[in-house]
């Protein structure tokens, strides 16, 4: 939390000085109280920045077509993005005109794009688990003609890397990021939880989130929602500022419930059990290896991130049987969000990736 006070003291010291920089009256500040009171409290659904059109539908999800004309997209490997996941909306990829990871991957080449569209768990879709999400994902990928770069965010990493470990064939490449693969690494008091009986443990561990998403706290990103709300302070004389501010949180206080089921097996066999680098974890009868893997492979993790710390993602390096000089490690001084929506990260990471991916789209040659 040592982020928060220099963020406070910055924000207010920017408020005072644009309130004497504009001659504010006591109407001014009426107003500006309320336009900051405006942006904390909107609810309003987030959207997709393009209106990407839809190309499959499930109960579960939709998969959009990110796909752009470009005279290298016949012929390429396609690419499915797989996005977070757990209790949030799929157009984190897509956020605005200026910050889209989406954007982003078509810059370094890769305009053969799709991307899954997560929906609100329903009555019908709350007992799907781990077998329909992966369905889906095998679905889009015949869809896409069996062979495609994977791409997987936060929760979609582990998914893309699970889903890589039982169908090692239909994966070209493999890209995750911001995506705990070793769940107790870094996290001492997890791994105490894998030491209490199983089911125990996992209702413990589901008692903190379901707190956090009863009281609306930001578990991925608490400090960064302090500072958007001192950003917010410094900039309510410019109406820039405030839309894009807006943008920012509506994504993360809208709160999208995922299947009961799923993140009852997610709790009980990854984040309790850390099945997945035990090689324990089963699913339709088939134990997960991640030996299985033998793709090119590129890891991408935040220092600042507080759900997913470098050490959980990178781990992933160490258990695939891809050669060492086909794996491509990135971190970048960031947080969880920062990771898919920071300026810097999508420009300075996420194209060079996707020229990456790309250059391999017909070849089987391991990374530069």
């Amino acid at each position: 939390m040592d982020a928060v006070s220099p963020a406070a003291i910055a924000g207010w010291s920017a408020y005072l000085l644009g309130l004497a920089r504009r001659g504010a009256g006591p109407l001014d500040l009426v107003d500006d109280a309320t336009a900051f009171v405006n942006v904390l409290t909107d609810r309003d659904r987030p959207g997709w920045a393009h209106p990407w059109p839809v190309a499959l539908q499930w109960p579960l999800a939709r998969l959009r077509d990110c796909t752009v004309a470009s005279p290298s997209t016949a012929g390429t490997v396609p690419t499915l993005l797989l996005p977070p996941q757990a209790g949030t909306d799929s157009c984190i990829v897509d956020h605005s005109t200026e910050r889209s990871q989406i954007a982003a991957l078509h810059a370094g080449g890769l305009t053969r794009l799709y991307c899954l569209d997560w929906l609100p768990a329903t009555a019908e879709t709350d007992g799907d688990s781990i077998d329909e999400h992966l369905a889906v994902v095998a679905e889009a990928v015949a869809h896409l003609g069996g062979r495609v770069n994977l791409i997987g965010d936060s929760q979609g990493g582990w998914l893309g890397a699970v889903y890589a470990a039982l169908h090692p064939d239909e994966v070209h490449t493999l890209t995750v990021a911001g995506a705990p693969i070793d769940f107790h690494a870094d996290r001492p008091g997890l791994g105490l939880l894998g030491h209490l009986p199983r089911r125990a443990g996992a209702a413990a561990a589901a008692l903190v989130y379901d707190t956090g998403h009863l009281l609306g706290v930001h578990l991925t990103d608490p400090v960064g929602e302090v500072q958007r709300a001192m950003d917010l302070l410094a900039g309510l004389d410019d109406p820039e500022v405030i839309a894009r501010i807006t943008e920012q949180r509506r994504w993360f206080v809208w709160r999208q419930p995922i299947p009961a089921a799923f993140r009852d097996w997610i709790v009980e066999h990854l984040v309790v059990g850390n099945e997945l680098v035990r090689g324990e974890l089963v699913i339709g009868g088939r134990r997960v290896d991640l030996a299985e893997i033998d793709c090119p492979l590129i890891l991408l993790a935040g220092t600042g991130d507080l759900l997913a710390p470098p050490a959980q993602v990178h781990a992933l390096a160490a258990l695939v049987g891809t050669a060492p000089e086909r794996i491509s490690l990135h971190t970048v001084e960031d947080g969880h969000i920062g990771l898919f929506v920071g300026r810097r990260v999508l420009a300075e990471q996420w194209t060079p990736i996707a020229s990456a991916v790309a250059a391999q789209s017909g070849s089987a040659a391991g990374f530069g």
